[in-house]
């Protein structure tokens, strides 16, 4: 019995996190979801577990990730109680996706996601809760373009307080709407899709499913998704470029660029200046903190913007800005320190997500920072690298 509730707590809290990441309703304009209530619900349940024959339960790397991320941590938890801030929601946003997700999976659910038996269920319900919104998010897509009208099922797909109000979330690409599916957004979509790309990738085994996926991360036409899928396809191509299906893979993805990118310009009424635009998208203030740089910050709290490392220097200061990378990097620091080749390259995905970071983060967005620590938290399980 307990182990078919344990079952069914792993379909839901996947189909609720990456199916229908939005829904839910909003108190005091904080959005208040689905999925972050199983996650929060599980907490005390995922925390007794840990505890068995009277010793904590917390391998070694996920250990050190965790001691690398303290020093943020610390540090912005220290600064935050002496700053203003401008918006209750952004900060309850901070708190929660940066302070907070990263202990959720590198210490409470650690053991959870080194069970074999979480990784055959979830493995499962992921790759079909991937296929779901990809198929969902074509159907929105192309009903947005013939009748102008989005689907939207309140309290599941949007935020019951967010119903109608699509179009305002920077949506629009021209007259074109971005690939949103159930994620509201075009960028939040992309991003999350680029840190979870290669366990999807992986796991997938259907081709026509592969190129479906592949589909929506441009249809999202958005350059920083499209910026990371030009790094999957590098990071592909190098690690098969000795062998055939590596130069295949190099031929197929630069035939794609050469056919689909003039295409997708030319869908929203625009040339090659649109990817190569002087003013960043309309991100080029955010770059002016580089020349007012201070080290312990502003001492005002506005949210973190899309650039996310010169959000983090306004905020945080030089020393901030220091802590935030070892925080930020802190699975591929624990990779890289430990010499350690992971069975497969789900790790990709956190690396993607460090550099787009330069240009859109989306970090305090839902469902981000929540897929980055799963996922960082799944690439150190043990049973994640090779043995020697």
């Amino acid at each position: 019995m307990r182990a078919r509730i344990r079952n069914l707590l792993i379909v839901l809290f996947t189909v609720f996190l990456i199916s229908f990441p939005k829904g839910g309703f909003k108190i005091s304009n904080i959005p208040i979801t689905w999925g972050y209530i199983l996650l929060i619900i599980a907490v005390p349940f995922a925390f007794s577990g840990l505890i068995k024959e009277g010793k904590m339960y917390f391998p070694k790397d996920r250990m050190i990730a965790t001691m690398l991320c303290l020093p943020f941590i610390l540090y912005s938890s220290l600064t935050l109680l002496f700053s203003t801030y401008d918006s209750l929601g952004f900060l309850f946003s901070f708190l929660l996706s940066i302070l907070i997700m990263p202990i959720f999976f590198l210490i409470f659910f650690g053991k959870i996601l080194d069970s074999d038996n979480f990784k055959y269920k979830f493995i499962n319900s992921f790759v079909w809760s991937i296929r779901f919104v990809t198929i969902f998010g074509i159907l929105l897509f192309l009903q947005n373009i013939l009748t102008g009208r989005s689907i939207e099922i309140p309290y599941l797909t949007v935020n019951i307080d967010d119903v109608g109000s699509l179009d305002e979330k920077y949506n629009l690409r021209g007259n074109i709407m971005k690939f949103t599916s159930t994620y509201n957004n075009g960028n939040i979509f992309g991003v999350c899709m680029l840190i979870l790309a290669p366990l999807y990738l992986e796991n997938e085994k259907s081709k026509i499913f592969k190129i479906i996926f592949l589909s929506a991360l441009a249809l999202t036409l958005s350059r920083t998704v499209w910026l990371g899928m030009a790094l999957i396809g590098c990071f592909y191509t190098a690690k098969n470029i000795k062998n055939t299906k590596g130069i295949i893979i190099l031929i197929v993805s630069l035939c794609g660029v050469l056919i689909f990118v003039p295409l997708l310009l030319k869908l929203i009424n625009v040339d090659t200046n649109f990817l190569f635009d002087r003013n960043l998208g309309g991100r080029i203030g955010q770059l002016a903190v580089l020349s007012n740089l201070t080290l312990f910050g502003n001492g005002n709290f506005s949210g973190i913007s899309e650039i996310v490392y010169t959000s983090i220097l306004e905020s945080f200061g030089i020393i901030g800005l220091l802590f935030f990378l070892l925080y930020l990097f802190s699975p591929l620091i624990v990779l890289f320190l430990k010499r350690k080749k992971t069975v497969k390259n789900y790790h990709w995905g956190i690396l993607i997500y460090c550099i787009i970071c330069l240009s859109d983060g989306a970090m305090l967005l839902i469902p981000t920072m929540c897929f980055f620590w799963f996922i960082s938290g799944f690439i150190l399980s043990p049973n994640n690298f090779i043995k020697k």
